[in-house]
């Protein structure tokens, strides 16, 4: 493993925070347009790159193999929501922030720091299956995270309104994240090729989201006083399961079910990974515990830079 491009991909990360952090410092940046570039995020740039993965991948390998990840990334995702839920309800979070623990849990950054961490493992040409076995990660973001943030929503207003308690608006679940996972998985299935000016247009759009999204971290960061961002203990209890417990169990229930070690170990790396800067982005777009999200984030991406080395060196080397 090279760990000197696994610590410049942190940097780079932590780098790109503090310009967003600058930017509303500046007055560049505000909550308004923090909704704003999240609504962009969510409903442009990352659908996109969704996209783009599958148009700009070289497909390497059998469909079977192809079908062996994918369905270790749903193994993965449900294994992932089951023990996040067990967390949460032993250490009693299920409270007003109890969707972002929950969401913290589950969800990683796979795209900007699981693909350098992959490719400086097992090559370049992993990152192909590496997409493949995140493509829940699409669906369940746009499905499942987006139920959590209506239903903690809708509880509030049932609170103050004589509503219908399981009200949920299902509507919002058919929304651009959706849609784009399920085109990608189509062009995938039938293997269907675009002309180059098409999937250069994705890959542009598409490429914009990691910038935005670690800026808006950053810009999100600059609205908490610094001493609330490391204020929360229970951010300190989830990252010590998300980066070193999750990894560990996934690790040996993987080795029970898979007997391919790629697929052990591209399963590993993912669990090791911090929370996905999506989370970020839907606290700003449902003004839903926005300090908690960005804390949790920038935490568990801090920390990664020491506890990654260390599952990888335990684990799979």
């Amino acid at each position: 493993m090279n760990i000197d491009a696994l610590i410049e991909t942190m940097l780079v990360l932590f780098i790109v925070i503090i310009v967003g952090y600058a930017a509303n410092k500046k007055g560049i940046l505000d909550k308004n347009s923090n909704a704003k570039l999240s609504d962009l995020v969510l409903k442009i740039t990352s659908p996109a790159l969704i996209i783009s993965s599958v148009l700009n991948s070289e497909q390497t390998g059998d469909k079977k193999e192809i079908f062996n990840m994918l369905f270790a990334g749903v193994i993965l995702y449900l294994t992932l929501i089951i023990i996040s839920k067990l967390i949460i309800k032993v250490f009693r979070l299920n409270n007003e922030n109890g969707a972002i623990y929950e969401l913290m849990l589950v969800f990683v950054n796979a795209t900007f720091m699981g693909y350098p961490i992959l490719s400086a493992i097992y090559g370049e040409n992993a990152i192909f299956s590496f997409s493949i076995l995140h493509m829940p990660f699409n669906i369940l973001i746009y499905s499942y995270g987006v139920y959590q943030f209506q239903k903690d929503r809708t509880k509030d207003a049932n609170s103050s309104k004589d509503q219908n308690k399981n009200s949920i608006d299902w509507k919002i679940l058919i929304n651009p994240g959706i849609i784009s996972a399920v085109i990608a998985l189509i062009i995938f299935l039938f293997d269907l090729k675009f002309p180059a000016v098409i999937k250069d247009a994705f890959s542009l759009v598409g490429g914009a989201t990691v910038p935005i999204s670690m800026m808006l971290i950053g810009s999100s960061l600059a609205l908490i006083p610094i001493k609330d961002v490391f204020s929360d203990s229970k951010i300190y209890i989830l990252s010590a399961i998300k980066l070193i417990a999750m990894p560990f169990i996934i690790y040996f229930l993987s080795n029970l079910i898979f007997k391919d070690e790629i697929i052990i170990g591209f399963l590993t790396v993912s669990a090791a990974l911090p929370t996905a800067s999506m989370i970020v982005m839907f606290a700003n777009q449902y003004n839903k515990n926005i300090k908690s999200a960005s804390s949790g984030v920038f935490i568990t991406t801090i920390l990664s830079i020491i506890t990654i080395p260390l599952i990888i060196s335990l684990l799979l080397i």
